[in-house]
């Protein structure tokens, strides 16, 4: 097992994995019986909001340096990787400030501009609680993860979860005479103190205090270098920059296509949070009802479908830098070959799922929410299963051969054809909520046939 890094990490994940979604289940089955359908839609309507200001945060520079991290020790370039993750970390740092005052700065608009509903504004001004520790855990879990240390992963997802459930349980005991508006108050409370302790966690085992450079014959300039990565009084910030200047620019010609990509699809998602309820009223709900059927969708149905990615998502996360790593060394078939298997397991998962979730659309909520209405939008996330799975593992390869400009190619055009399918599809009173759902799948199914093109068309070679 010590000799097989990436079976190592996958398992690991995945039990740890198991664990969390464990708990996750147990915590959203009682959020949605203790905080109700309206509280959780609220919360749901300012996740899209959590995910952008995420990801301006840390400008996705934790991918680029798992990848870049992985490449520069399978080179034996240890310099690189020790600008790398300094440059990173300095990134990530100055965008969650700025982002945290931005949005701090929005938040009045937001709240009575742009969502269908002014009781989001508490939730954005709660926001930063997890804002900040979330990116700030990518710093060590990008340099983590491209040595393929996957503890700090690991762990980071059992102990989120295990801080969450009880700072949400025990805000919504203290809150509960106070409505709706309070009750998903106690979601984002809860959200930003499992981040917190996912922070602690990865700044605990992520390696990075203690990392030094794999042992081999170095030159006194390298040990100096690694010693004191920056320069010495007298030096200069011009010297500074410069010496710096590769590594950053490296970073962001990976880490930039894919934020943009990201933008791209959390944008689409804010508008979907005010395009859904829109089109359901369009279609004749009310305020209430729409925002009830978008908290059905995004926090009980989606979730179903997500479910068994506890089986992907650590495949998807250790294929990023093997994959780096082997094709850096030229080793192009054996890239091949762990793409292939990850595809196939990624697959024959995703018909599994669409055969439970066709054959037991009712039985399934029925068990977890006690809601088997919503046996109809069961059954079409079904569908999405097949694509969605494996699209998680084309994603992660077109990481690792930072071809993440295709990726952005992907997400424009996935997004576009998803958008229009939700304006036309959702006020149609005969689909509703469902119309919305169809065009998410849509978007999986685009995206999975595009990126897994892509994926073969540059293993090929």
């Amino acid at each position: 097992m010590r000799r097989r890094p990436l079976l190592r990490g996958a398992l690991m994940l995945m039990a740890s994995g198991a664990i969390a979604r464990a708990i996750g289940t147990v915590y959203r089955i009682l959020i949605v019986r203790w905080a109700g359908p309206e509280a959780l839609g609220l919360f749901q309507m300012v996740m899209p909001l959590y995910r952008m200001a995420s990801t301006v945060a840390t400008l996705r520079v934790p991918v680029a340096l798992t990848q870049v991290t992985a490449e520069g020790l399978a080179r034996g370039d240890i310099a690189r990787v020790e600008r790398a993750r300094r440059v990173g970390a300095a990134m990530i740092i100055a965008m969650t400030a700025a982002t945290t005052v931005g949005l701090a700065a929005a938040a009045p608009f937001l709240a009575h501009q742009f969502f269908t509903d002014s009781r989001t504004r508490l939730l954005i001004a709660l926001l930063p609680l997890a804002i900040v520790p979330s990116a700030l855990t990518g710093i060590f879990r990008g340099f983590a993860e491209g040595c393929q240390n996957m503890r700090s992963t690991a762990a980071g997802q059992v102990v989120e979860q295990l801080t969450r459930v009880p700072v949400v349980l025990a805000c919504l005991a203290l809150w509960a005479a106070r409505g709706a508006e309070y009750a998903a108050a106690a979601l984002v409370v809860g959200l930003g103190a499992g981040e917190a302790a996912g922070l602690v966690t990865a700044m605990a085992l992520s390696g990075w205090w203690s990392w030094s450079a794999p042992s081999r014959p170095r030159r006194r300039q390298d040990l100096r270098r690694l010693r004191f990565p920056f320069p010495r009084a007298g030096g200069g910030p011009v010297f500074l920059a410069l010496d710096y200047l590769p590594v950053a620019r490296s970073l962001l010609g990976i880490s930039l296509p894919l934020w943009v990509a990201t933008m791209v699809n959390t944008a689409a998602q804010m508008v979907n949070v005010g395009l859904i309820p829109r089109r359901l009223m369009a279609a004749g709900a009310t305020l209430a009802e729409a925002t009830e059927l978008y908290g059905q969708l995004t926090g009980m149905v989606l979730p179903l479908l997500y479910l068994p990615m506890l089986l992907v998502f650590p495949v998807a996360t250790v294929l990023t830098p093997a994959i780096a790593e082997a094709w850096a060394a030229g080793q192009a078939g054996r890239a091949r070959a762990r793409f292939l298997l990850a595809t196939a397991g990624a697959f024959a998962l995703g018909i599994a799922t669409l055969a439970a979730f066709r054959l037991f659309p009712a039985a399934i909520p029925r068990i977890l929410y006690d809601a088997p209405g919503i046996a109809p939008l069961v059954a079409i996330a079904g569908v999405a299963a097949p694509f969605a799975f494996p699209a998680s593992i084309f994603a992660s390869v077109l990481y690792a051969l930072g071809r993440t400009q295709l990726v952005l190619g992907t997400f424009a055009v996935a997004t576009a054809v998803r958008l229009a399918l939700i304006y036309i599809l959702t006020a149609d009173p005969s689909l509703g909520i469902a119309g919305a759902l169809w065009a998410i799948v849509a978007d999986y199914a685009l995206t999975a046939a595009l990126n897994g093109w892509a994926c073969w068309r540059w293993l090929r070679r």
